[in-house]
């Protein structure tokens, strides 16, 4: 599982307010971070049965930005 950016890191920055707005108005689905929550219920999915013929796959949660995460990147 490859999660990106979630809603708890972004504390730690100096601006957070500025900085959440500039990335979640990017990210195409809702335009908001991923949750913890939501990193767990792929996890759990994961290690269900519902996955048993689920192989080698990098499983993005992320709401799209990591198509994104370049771009801003480059623009800081």
């Amino acid at each position: 599982m490859c999660n990106s950016q979630y809603d708890t890191w972004i504390q730690t920055l100096s601006n957070p307010e500025e900085t959440l707005k500039k990335i979640t108005d990017r990210i195409p689905l809702e335009h908001r971070m991923t949750t913890a929550a939501e990193i767990a219920d792929t996890t759990v999915f994961l290690l269900s049965n519902k996955s048993s013929h689920t192989t080698g796959q990098l499983i993005h949660v992320d709401g799209g930005y990591v198509h994104l995460d370049r771009s801003i990147i480059a623009e800081s």
